[in-house]
């Protein structure tokens, strides 16, 4: 059983379920308090089974291709080894420890919502319908099927997005020109990603696309929202952040506040917002029930989220933070390159900070640090196996 009230904090045993770069901050964070670090992955070829900071690293069966069997070893090693926290940083994780909340937490600490609420915010569909009906603004938003196109094409204009219900990060995103490229379309995307959403599309524009992270205590109020610009994507039409700023944008951060607090959210959340240039007013697009994997901007700029994560687990209080670090420059230097070779002449001369900036007080790589030199080798040779794969490099590349 669970002992909330350890004594001594610092010996203090995490259990990470991820090994993304996201867990990069954690792990360092987590060494310098002196607590004990499992780490599980799929498979040695991630950035942190090369990073010195785990106290110890297991390979468990992938969670995305074998969830019943990653679920089965979880709750064994939960059974059989002392664990004081467990902790989530993608969506399938939080999803299992969400919806297992009630068994897991009889064996350690968990920070997801309660599942009702958890899926409202991590189901796309469910979270348009929330923010339509209640206020906030998002684009217009519709389930899709082939029995519904005649429907969305008087409520839609085109161009459109279309995306899965379920989709992580820009992953099967599509933009849509026409109800006869819909028509064509339809089944290819449908059987591949399955349920699909139709959407309102948003110019985008350079500079017009943030992300917040934020946390929510368990009285459920937000106690720290840190805005980040999108400075750079890859691929450049639709993708994911190459390059990111912190910046201070009152607006997204009201927003976000009133939608977590109603949400009734408990835990890190990464909402993506658009600025809409035909009114200039953010716009919801998604949460991520976890914190982005770019995260390591936010520790960069002095919050740490792996304390509230632990402070939350444990039942302590967690204090407001108003103030971080503005303009703080986080780059993942391998998508950086990708986003050169592949935008255009115009984007390299305008975009800010400059991508030749490379150095600096105010700069962080995601995956690269003196202390810890060998990140970005396990990256490069994780990016090198998932890409031999032709099918997800076109995936990658298609919008």
């Amino acid at each position: 059983m669970l002992n909330r009230k350890k004594e001594n904090i610092e010996t203090l045993k995490i259990l990470i379920l991820d090994s993304g770069r996201q867990t990069l901050p954690f792990l360092k964070s987590y060494k310098k308090a002196g607590y004990h670090t499992t780490l599980i992955s799929n498979t040695w070829l991630n950035e942190c089974y090369f990073s010195r900071y785990p106290s110890e690293k297991f390979i468990w069966p992938d969670y995305m291709s074998a969830r019943n069997e990653f679920e089965d070893r979880l709750f064994n090693f939960l059974e059989n080894n002392e664990t004081d926290v467990v902790i989530s940083l993608s969506d399938i994780t939080s999803d299992i420890l969400s919806k297992n909340r009630d068994k897991i937490s009889e064996l350690s600490a968990v920070t997801q919502p309660k599942y009702d609420i958890f899926s409202i915010g991590a189901n796309k569909l469910n979270l348009m319908i929330y923010c339509m009906d209640n206020g906030f603004p998002c684009p217009k938003t519709y389930a899709l099927s082939k029995d519904s196109f005649k429907y969305v094409k008087d409520k839609l204009d085109f161009p459109v997005i279309v995306k899965p219900v379920g989709g992580v990060g820009a992953l099967g995103v599509s933009r849509i020109n026409s109800i006869e490229e819909l028509e064509e379309r339809f089944d290819k995307l449908n059987n591949e990603f399955g349920n699909l959403i139709i959407q309102e599309y948003i110019p985008v524009e350079d500079r017009n696309q943030y992300m917040a992270e934020a946390f929510v205590d368990n009285d459920g109020k937000m106690q720290v929202c840190v805005v980040i610009e999108k400075s750079r994507i890859f691929p450049v039409k639709a993708g994911t952040s190459s390059a990111n700023v912190t910046v201070i944008h009152p607006e997204i951060t009201d927003i976000t506040k009133r939608l977590l607090e109603s949400l009734k959210w408990r835990g890190a959340a990464d909402i993506d917002f658009i600025v809409d240039p035909r009114d200039n007013i953010p716009k919801i697009l998604e949460i991520n029930p976890r914190v982005t994997a770019g995260i390591k901007i936010a520790f960069s700029a002095g919050v740490d989220f792996a304390d509230m994560f632990v402070k939350l687990a444990l039942g302590q209080n967690i204090p407001e933070i108003k103030k971080y670090r503005q303009e703080v420059y986080c780059r993942n230097f391998f998508l950086e390159i990708l986003w050169f070779l592949t935008s255009s002449f115009r984007m390299k001369k305008e975009t800010s900070p400059s991508f030749f900036k490379i150095w600096g007080r105010n700069m962080c790589d995601q995956l690269f640090s003196v202390d810890d030199p060998l990140t970005w080798l396990g990256f490069f040779l994780h990016m090198l196996k998932k890409y031999l794969s032709i099918k997800k490099l076109r995936a990658k590349f298609h919008y």
